[in-house]
């Protein structure tokens, strides 16, 4: 080897030697080795999780829209919850059920209760291991002895675990508030108006009552004039309401109501939260808009109505054509399943014809014959909150 190769070597084994020397330097004084690892790896997942997070996000909202529209299309899923709420309730005195998880197997009631009512149910029941106020009962257990007690009120807020969350809008405060952050005002909307596209199918015409601001293509009245409506029985409004409520009329509000209300707060990736629920009312709404456009026509109407000369039966659903509703965008796109009328009269099926006078006069076309009619706006600004303290549920 001759003193120039030597040399060269000699050259390489410094600068290598200096190199590793800066290195370890700029490590120490970046917290150490173990630092630089942890730092490493956390880039490595955020950079994976970047790329792979739109396929899983549509895997997720593909799982999430087969089960609800599986559950929410079964009629027996939704009186097997109405069953299990009334049985929860008739437990023992000073339980209130207000929600449940419906799933093909198992129900699990959401109760509230004063005092020791909520110790460990009896059989059927069996109490959440993770929190007493859930209990699960199979289905098949389920029976008719509480049918003395008042029928809920149910409405779909998404899905968790496998199972249809499911709301009593009858039950606790006279308000519910769909809320969130300014990034997440167009989701907040989306599920407000698909929990009022619900209410409106499941109730008879003219008990519910949606104000202007819901929705652009579909203006109606202010929102003091909505709840004040003859008749109504939930008014949906996007503006905040300057006066107390009416006895007897609920209120499905878009950013926090005054008074009593019963918080749904919209987080990131489309998920939300129930305050003052157990854990398991953390839901999924990413695929509720799709799934409540697919089975509107299919949704079961409250059993608790009157026997009106001219009401639907049960078994046919007077709601808007299944074929408009079947390619309904999804919630994450800003899907909104729900046309609002200025009036008490239904959001999803066409108003009355007036009598005609001594001239015949032609009767103006209803506002919901186009696609459009569920279609987002493009911005969404956020609604008016005001102070409110969350009660227990």
């Amino acid at each position: 080897m001759t003193s120039d190769t030597i040399t060269t070597l000699l050259g390489l084994v410094g600068i290598l030697v200096l190199v590793l020397a800066v290195t370890h330097w700029l490590v120490r004084r970046g917290g150490g080795w173990k630092a630089l690892w942890r730092r490493l790896r956390r880039e490595t997942a955020l950079t994976v999780r970047a790329f792979t997070g739109p396929v899983r996000t549509e895997l997720r909202y593909r799982r999430g829209l087969r089960l609800l529209v599986r559950l929410l299309r079964d009629p027996a899923v939704w009186a097997d919850a109405e069953r299990a709420t009334a049985l929860a309730a008739s437990v023992r005195p000073g339980v209130r059920p207000y929600g449940v998880l419906a799933g093909p197997e198992w129900m699990a009631v959401f109760v509230a209760a004063d005092g020791d009512a909520l110790r460990e149910p009896p059989e059927p029941w069996a109490a959440d291991e993770t929190d007493p106020r859930l209990w699960w009962i199979d289905r098949s257990d389920l029976t008719d002895d509480g049918a003395e007690s008042a029928v809920p009120l149910l409405v779909c807020v998404g899905h968790h675990m496998g199972h249809a969350v499911l709301l009593d809008v009858r039950s606790g405060p006279p308000a519910l508030s769909v809320y969130g952050p300014p990034r997440a005002a167009r989701t907040a909307r989306a599920v407000l108006q698909a929990l009022a596209a619900q209410l409106d199918t499941r109730l008879p015409e003219g008990r519910v009552a949606i104000a202007d601001g819901v929705h652009p293509r579909h203006p109606g009245l202010p929102a003091a004039a909505t709840v004040g409506q003859p008749g109504i029985e939930v008014a949906v409004c996007a503006d905040p309401l300057e006066r107390p409520l009416p006895s007897g009329v609920r209120l499905l509000s878009l950013g926090v109501a005054r008074g009593r209300t019963r918080l749904l707060e919209i987080g990131p990736e489309a998920m939300l939260t129930v305050h003052g629920a157990p854990a398991a009312a953390r839901v999924d709404v990413l695929p509720l808009s799709r799934a409540v456009a697919r089975t509107l026509p299919a949704l079961p109407p409250y059993p608790d109505r009157p026997d009106e000369e001219g009401a639907r039966p049960a078994d046919v659903p007077a709601t808007a054509d299944p074929d408009l509703l079947a390619d309904e965008p999804d919630l994450d796109a800003g899907a909104a399943p729900v046309a609002a009328r200025p009036t008490g009269v239904s959001a999803t099926r066409p108003a009355p014809e007036p009598e005609p006078a001594a001239a015949p006069v032609p009767a103006p076309a209803a506002a919901v014959g186009s696609d459009d009619d569920f279609a987002e706006p493009s911005t969404s600004g956020t609604a008016g909150v005001s102070a409110a303290s969350p009660p227990a549920p």
